[in-house]
């Protein structure tokens, strides 16, 4: 893949990212089991999305590859307290 369609992509991943974070916000605000669904696929699509991107570059021998993993770090963090705040609503701690 050459830099423009990686930026691109990026693009595209990060409007991703943006929907599912709205998605869960509302899905944490409003009792909505849909909206998240949504965030639950929309931030595994995003994490492995930018996993295999990010290797893909990698071989490649792109630099795009460091962005690529920041942003999977970024949305895994950001999963981890999406998660952690769906166990909280269901009480399962």
């Amino acid at each position: 893949m050459d830099t423009k369609n990686g930026l691109v992509v990026f693009g595209l991943f990060i409007l991703l990212f943006a929907f599912t974070f709205v998605f869960c916000l509302d899905a944490l605000a409003i009792p909505n089991t849909l909206y998240g669904v949504l965030a639950l696929i929309g931030y595994i699509a995003c994490v492995a999305g930018s996993l295999f991107n990010g290797m893909m570059a990698r071989r490649d021998g792109e630099a795009l590859a460091l962005w690529y993993f920041t942003y999977a770090i970024i949305v895994s963090i950001v999963f981890v307290w999406y998660l952690t705040r769906c166990g909280t609503a269901f009480q399962w701690w």
